[in-house]
């Protein structure tokens, strides 16, 4: 018994040893996924509002192609396709601008940033 204590501290002390550095990066990796996606979020939003980059072809970006990693496919089919007409009105003039940040709250929210 008196050797049982001691053994079982050593033992303790060295699984502790070996899980608190991958205790540690697993945080650290956690919170630079959450930053990058936070990032991301806020670079897709301000390519959509630059009316520069939206009106030269907001399809051809890399910004897009990002985004499009992360968007459902029957959005990317009805963003991408040519016989898709689009009716202006509603929440405003250009609905696909308003279908890609409708997109991108339901990216935010099932990364749960919101």
């Amino acid at each position: 018994m008196d050797i049982a204590i001691p053994l079982l501290s050593a033992i303790v002390g060295f699984i502790g040893g070996l899980l608190t550095p991958w205790i540690k990066w697993k945080i650290r990796e956690q919170e630079q996924r959450l930053v990058y996606r936070r990032e991301q979020i806020k670079v897709w939003r301000a390519a959509i509002s630059d009316y520069e980059v939206w009106d030269n072809g907001f399809g051809n970006t890399p910004e897009y192609a990002s985004l499009r990693a992360h968007m459902r496919p029957d959005v990317i089919k009805q963003y991408e396709s040519d016989s898709t007409l689009f009716v202006p009105g509603g929440r405003g003039e250009d609905v696909r601008k308003h279908m890609l940040l409708d997109e991108i709250a339901r990216i935010e929210k099932s990364w749960s940033l919101v």
